[in-house]
């Protein structure tokens, strides 16, 4: 990784810790190159807050798109299986950096970040779909569990993050592999 890379990642590590302190309004791309230690000239690709919001954005969910996804392929080729790997690998995620759960909640009022947030919870839609290829259920009654699964599972992540919530990791886990079979098994 040369400097130019190590600067973009303390920024947008800057930029999620602004983002996680304060909501997608407070990210700036000045501040944040301040608070990283890196140079204003490394703020370049990001002309306003909302451009490093989106960016930061876009790395969490490739982030966990891509530990999710070699967790799927690593799991024992069953649909459960698959769906438990999932899981685990989504709230690994989430586990080893708490503030990543801003992507999953904090857009509104910020159209670009709204338009992000959509097109992921769409790609994770078809996922369902191009994951249960072989299924009795229609793709698009499959595309509204997936969303419905990603709502349920959201909210349970953020009773676990709770500190005030007696919510477990276990329980939420385990629930959320629940509701995703639910909504595999339904018709």
């Amino acid at each position: 990784m040369d400097a130019a890379e190590r600067d973009r990642d303390a920024l947008l590590d800057a930029g999620l810790q602004q983002w996680a302190d304060g909501g997608w309004a407070a990210v700036d791309p000045v501040s944040a190159a301040r608070r990283a230690g890196v140079g204003n000239d490394s703020t370049g690709e990001f002309g306003s807050g909302v451009d490093l919001a989106c960016a930061v954005f876009d790395q969490v969910v490739d982030e966990r798109a891509a530990a999710t996804l070699s967790a799927v392929e690593q799991a024992e080729p069953n649909t459960m299986a698959k769906v438990r790997a999932a899981l685990g690998a989504f709230f690994d995620n989430i586990h080893d950096d708490p503030r990543r759960v801003v992507a999953l909640v904090d857009a509104i009022g910020c159209p670009p970040l709204v338009a992000r947030r959509r097109s992921a919870n769409r790609g994770f839609a078809e996922l369902m779909v191009s994951g249960n290829a072989g299924s009795r259920i229609e793709p698009d009654d499959l595309r509204v569990a997936g969303h419905f699964c990603l709502g349920g599972l959201t909210e349970v992540i953020l009773a676990w993050l709770d500190p005030e919530s007696p919510v477990t990791r276990g329980q939420a886990l385990e629930h959320g592999a629940r509701l995703y079979e639910s909504c595999l098994s339904t018709r």
